[in-house]
């Protein structure tokens, strides 16, 4: 006990703008609808403990829309969702709240217009991630970007395509990809949109002052804006040790002792409960 470890919160903390949004729009469907069932499909944000919340308010979680009763209500979750959901809701006669975040909506539209005007998208993202697909389902000129996109050059027919970005990656690995792809493709056009929220979260990493024994990024591990905070915090500081942890349960021993100062990030969708009792257990220890 009496340790005194110092802890710096790097800002921004808690829920970013887009799900807080979601959560919201979640407890109004529940509130709008007393008497009917209201799953989410998928997970509203990347964080279990958010979604246990909303579980406990029966807003209850749906890996598939096939699996959703008719006529049940639905929401589609903050990362957006493939295209095609939107006929299979009808069919069944989904009543649906759309929890899309703006920013995410933002990139939908602008792939939507340059598909329009026959362009083809080079989409940088990871595979499976909800938002990924919710882009590439647009249609087949939205492609993923790969390592051998660029050996493969034939797949890119357009000389000036759009080149986009997942929200949540890192800013650093995007810009060098972005670099590759233009000295293949110099009319490309690229359209910064990794969101300001991601950013400024990763771009605190270099603010940090005074050198800490240890860095804990706070989130989910579903999260890819935590996953990626991780890597920038050991690419900005790697003679620091680095780890995340999505609770303060994941405190011991091993990671606290000897330590003086800590510095604590955390994802969009960490709780600001679960930062605040991360940071307290650490100034008890």
């Amino acid at each position: 006990m009496g340790h005194n470890i110092k802890v710096e919160i790097l800002e921004p903390k808690g829920y970013c703008a887009g799900v807080e949004r979601a959560i919201k729009l979640a407890f109004k469907a529940r509130q709008d609808y007393p008497e009917k069932n209201v799953y989410v499909l998928g997970m509203l944000v990347h964080n279990n403990f958010v979604v246990r919340f909303l579980e406990d308010k029966g807003i209850k979680t749906a890996t598939k829309i096939e699996d959703i009763p008719n006529e049940s209500v639905i929401i589609f979750s903050a990362h957006g969702h493939k295209v095609q959901y939107d006929a299979l809701a009808k069919d069944k006669n989904l009543i649906v709240y759309d929890s899309t975040c703006p920013k995410v909506q933002s990139n939908l539209d602008l792939i939507k217009k340059y598909l329009e005007k026959g362009h083809q998208i080079i989409y940088i993202g990871q595979e499976g991630h909800p938002e990924a697909e919710a882009c590439l389902s647009l249609s087949k000129n939205v492609i993923l970007f790969h390592k051998n996109l660029l050996k493969n050059y034939q797949s890119i027919s357009d000389p000036n395509p759009l080149i986009i970005t997942q929200t949540t990656l890192n800013i650093c690995d995007v810009k060098s990809i972005q670099t590759d792809i233009l000295s293949v493709i110099p009319g490309a056009h690229v359209a910064n949109e990794v969101c300001a929220s991601t950013r400024l979260r990763q771009e605190a990493f270099s603010s940090i002052k005074e050198r800490p024994d240890l860095i804990l990024v706070v989130g989910d591990r579903n999260s890819s804006n935590t996953r990626r905070l991780l890597e920038v915090a050991k690419s900005t500081l790697p003679q620091v040790p680095s780890t995340l942890i999505s609770s303060a349960d994941e405190l011991d021993d091993k990671l606290l002792g000897n330590k003086k100062r800590i510095v604590i990030s955390s994802g969009a969708s960490t709780p600001l409960e679960i930062i605040n009792a991360v940071s307290d257990k650490i100034k008890n220890y």
